[in-house]
């Protein structure tokens, strides 16, 4: 039970350390999964960090487990890289990314990742012997793997295009088509223009992004702290409040910050009472950026309203 426990909580390491790499490896081609960066995906890049990670920390590991005289520990180990994909995919699913994601790809990366870390586990981690570098034999395919794959970590060489835009719109025509559904007439109720409707589903659709069902659920159970956010539109109050009291507050909010704002030119107006609902500069750009898709490319309704926005 004690080893298994380790196991999780190393692929928990691996995951974020993972995570990190992706992070600061965006410039170099990695497509992480998110609504909103589509970079010229490098396919070599993206294969290594997502397929052969696994291998590679379990390697490390070994390596100090040996060298430290805990051998016995590298036993088993192989259980990392399962327990590495499977959280993975319930982090997909539990953050609602399932539509952004490739499957077809993710099921690929997981099937080769896991036959590389089992062919790593029974050719050089189960035998008995140092896996340190040995610098006698410098050249020996193990290291020169290692080093294979921290040059594609830092490769250039992109292949543009892909079926992210498509994953991207798809994704937010969906949440409006949710949102319309469930919220529409609470929406209507605060709001007649639809200039500052297309503001207020956007900020639905992006709140609902950064804070899905499951999330929204812990938050609301979170009874000892006096004043949160909570509900899909994210809304300050002093009691947890569901989807559809956050919703009519949320719109209120936004109702009150336009009409205040209403002698600014509109795209100033547009970004102060965005700005009023949220004031970190981050998430103006990306609610701007939602609007842009949700209007051009998701609900033609609202391209008038979207591009008046750049007229006084």
């Amino acid at each position: 039970m004690a080893l298994t426990a380790a196991h999780i909580a190393l692929a928990l390491i691996l995951f974020q350390l993972v995570n990190w790499i992706g992070e600061h490896a965006t410039d170099f081609g990695y497509a992480s999964t998110t609504l909103f960066e589509e970079p010229n995906e490098s396919l070599a890049l993206n294969f290594f960090i997502r397929a052969l990670a696994p291998a590679v920390f379990m390697v490390a590991l070994s390596a100090a487990t040996v060298a430290a005289g805990y051998a016995d520990l590298r036993v088993g180990i192989y259980w990392i890289a399962i327990y590495y994909y499977a959280l993975r995919a319930i982090y997909i699913l539990v953050m609602n990314m399932q539509r952004l994601v490739s499957w077809p790809r993710f099921v690929f990366h997981s099937a080769v990742g896991l036959g590389a870390a089992w062919l790593t586990y029974q050719s050089l981690i189960l035998p008995n012997r140092s896996l340190l570098p040995n610098l006698d034999a410098a050249g020996n395919e193990l290291w020169l793997a290692i080093f294979a794959f921290l040059y594609a970590a830092a490769n250039k060489v992109t292949v543009s295009g892909g079926p992210g835009d498509r994953r991207r719109n798809a994704f937010i025509q969906r949440s409006y088509n949710s949102a319309e559904r469930l919220y529409g007439a609470l929406i209507n109720e605060s709001i007649s223009e639809e200039k500052l409707k297309l503001i207020a589903y956007s900020i639905l659709i992006y709140e609902d992004y950064c804070r899905p069902p499951s999330m929204r659920t812990i938050e609301r159970l979170c009874f000892w702290r006096q004043k949160r956010t909570t509900g899909i539109m994210q809304v300050a109050s002093s009691k947890a409040l569901t989807d559809e009291e956050s919703v009519k507050l949320g719109t209120e909010k936004l109702s009150d910050s336009w009409r205040y704002h209403f002698e600014e030119p509109n795209y100033m107006r547009v970004q102060l009472t965005i700005g009023d609902y949220n004031k970190d500069s981050k998430y103006l750009s990306r609610v701007l950026e939602v609007m842009e898709i949700l209007a051009k490319r998701a609900e033609p309704r609202f391209r008038p309203a979207y591009n008046s926005m750049w007229s006084d």
